[in-house]
């Protein structure tokens, strides 16, 4: 790691943040500052809040977490605060969703985008996105234009119609 670091890395405080989120940005600050694996065990506990950190000691008993490789202290800490997944919930939320009559094609499309991120559907996400894109919109001239595309139709090309149309009859 050189003298000058580059970004900074705010406490992780546990409950309210997001493990996840803060595990990729950790990654990323190792990265930019070319952080040897020696040295990620003690930034990890240097840069987790005084909370964070006990529960961290509670979870490493009777060995202390300086003494734990840095990949063991982020499992324990991902068990610990990232929430388990109720898949079926999600993806419920994720299929009843329908656009509502004062969201814009492009508020449409990035709220199903962020409902799809924990229904793990992976290779088929984008086909499942289009089609809810598509059977979830409010019905009008946007809907009417993007049925007329065919079944080769992609999310992007749909999206871009949705827009162009919206914009259209505005």
């Amino acid at each position: 790691m050189s003298g000058n670091t580059i970004g900074q890395l705010p406490e992780f405080h546990g409950e309210g943040d997001d493990w996840n989120v803060y595990v990729e940005r950790l990654d990323q600050f190792f990265e930019v500052n070319d952080v040897p694996e020696t040295k990620r065990t003690a930034l990890l506990i240097s840069v987790i809040g005084s909370q964070s950190y006990k529960v961290l000691r509670d979870l490493c008993h009777p060995t202390l977490p300086k003494n734990k490789p840095f990949e063991e202290l982020c499992e324990l800490l991902g068990k610990q605060y990232s929430p388990q997944i109720a898949i079926f919930r999600e993806r419920a939320l994720f299929y009843n969703a329908r656009q509502q009559p004062n969201e814009n094609c492009t508020q449409w499309y990035g709220r199903i985008k962020k409902l799809s991120v924990d229904c793990k559907f992976g290779d088929n996400l984008e086909k499942i996105l289009l089609d809810k894109f598509i059977c979830g919109m409010k019905p009008g001239q946007v809907l009417d234009r993007l049925c007329e595309e065919n079944e080769t139709l992609e999310l992007q090309h749909a999206v871009d119609i949705a827009i162009n149309k919206e914009c259209a009859s505005t």
